[in-house]
């Protein structure tokens, strides 16, 4: 295993009869940020997941990345090659996989705005992946709502806007507003009126840049707000059709933003039709294999689509699913790209919740207790704290910057809601002197 900050060139050449599996960009790294910090396992995102699947099957494995800083962050991943090239050309990419040597088994991304990128690179070089240019892959909103349209499948009202000065909603207020380039949340809110929405427009704008060197269109996706539950189907495109492993309640942070809290997930859909709308969603939108994370609300009409991601889910979650659904779902996600049986298999429970652990208030991290203690619950399966000592954090925004996370398991939604609560309970990070947790 090569640290990210080691040297790239010719550390390792490859043989002929050597194959690689090949990731387009990387999650940003989470994790305990000391040893004390955590307890339980550790909970790698699908990217780091995946890549040690791929190595414990014999593959080498390379990172293809923009900025290798952002996509490392100095930890250690199971990777054997860090490659520096423009990961949203799909020629780029080809040519960067090859400059490798030897097979090239699989190329795909974990990280939303680059799943079609890689799918198009893997075709140019003849290995498996979802069928490019489907608005499933396409990071355009606008192009999942006309996708939606043009299936007859059930939807929102909508529409798309400039995200100017004069921006006004043309579904009403109070209404769900996103970039049309919108990916992992950024810049998705609900805004009550037209002042907010243009203040919402301008914000956006501001930014510059969401990392990676992705930079906003100026354009807006508006959506009707559904008042419902909202809930997350995860599970896998094959010759079958979409098969859903898992289903979980998500709940969300108050207006503004739309950031997910905490989730409990089951092997029980939320109502009775739920799966065929899941199905009918992801052929709607082209996507035809691979891991997928679709977020619906269930309001008073039946449910109602508000996001599809083509990998699995994020750290925390995708445990969740593997650990009521028994499948160790980063072994399939690549198996399925090599065209093979997966092996991963982990037993199964009733239920898993996963609880974020957010601040409060901005302020400087001064203290953190109580993690180590966490590990004693029953059921707990990992409890970390990200921030360090003396790192600045802030409530939580459309972007999603927790403090933490706890993970547990139960025979019921019940009991592993209640032993999670009570881990979250027993630590205690405290901000600028205010105890926050």
């Amino acid at each position: 295993m090569s640290r990210p900050d080691a040297p790239d060139p010719a550390l390792h050449l490859a043989e002929p009869d050597e194959a690689w599996f090949v990731a387009v960009e990387l999650d940003e790294p989470r994790g305990a940020a000391r040893p004390e910090f955590g307890a339980g396992e550790r909970l790698d995102g699908p990217g780091p997941a995946q890549l040690d699947r791929a190595g414990r099957r014999g593959l080498r494995t390379a990172v293809l990345t923009r900025d290798r800083c952002q996509a490392a962050g100095g930890a250690d991943w199971p990777v054997d090659r860090w490659v520096h090239c423009d990961t949203a050309d799909p020629a780029a990419i080809a040519a960067a996989a090859r400059s490798l040597g030897g097979e090239v088994a699989a190329v795909t991304s974990s990280v939303d705005g680059f799943a079609g990128p890689a799918a198009v690179a893997a075709r140019l070089l003849g290995s498996r992946g979802p069928t490019p240019g489907s608005a499933a892959l396409a990071a355009d909103a606008a192009a999942v709502r006309t996708a939606l349209a043009a299936a007859g499948a059930t939807d929102v009202a909508w529409g798309e806007i400039a995200a100017g000065a004069a921006a006004t909603s043309p579904v009403g207020y109070p209404c769900v507003v996103r970039p049309v380039d919108t990916w992992a949340g950024w810049d998705a809110g609900l805004v009550a009126d037209e002042a907010e929405l243009r203040a919402f427009a301008a914000r956006h704008m501001a930014r510059g840049t969401a990392g990676r060197g992705m930079r906003p269109r100026g354009r807006l996706v508006v959506e009707e707000r559904v008042r419902g539950r909202r809930y997350a189907a995860d599970g896998f495109v094959d010759e079958r059709g979409p098969v859903v492993l898992a289903w979980s309640e998500l709940v969300m942070s108050p207006p503004p933003h739309l950031t997910e809290l905490a989730r409990t997930t089951t092997t029980a859909a939320p109502c009775a039709d739920a799966a065929g709308h899941v199905g009918a969603w992801v052929s709607a939108l082209g996507y035809d294999l691979g891991p997928f994370h679709l977020e619906f609300v269930l309001g008073s009409a039946g449910p109602r689509f508000a996001a599809l991601h083509p990998r699995l889910a994020g750290a925390g979650a995708r445990n969740c699913v593997d650990q009521v659904s028994g499948v160790d779902t980063a072994d399939l996600a690549v198996a399925q790209l090599l065209g093979e049986p997966a092996g991963g298999v982990v037993p199964a429970v009733g239920a898993a919740t996963l609880l974020h652990l957010s601040s409060h208030a901005t302020g400087r991290v001064r203290a953190v207790s109580g993690v180590r203690q966490a590990g004693g619950i029953p059921g707990l399966l990992a409890a970390e704290v990200f921030a360090d000592l003396g790192g600045v954090t802030a409530p939580p925004t459309c972007t999603g910057e927790h403090l933490g996370h706890v993970v547990a398991v139960g025979e019921t939604a019940e009991q592993a809601r209640r032993r999670a609560v009570t881990a979250l309970d027993g630590i205690r990070v405290e901000i600028d002197g205010l105890v926050r947790a």
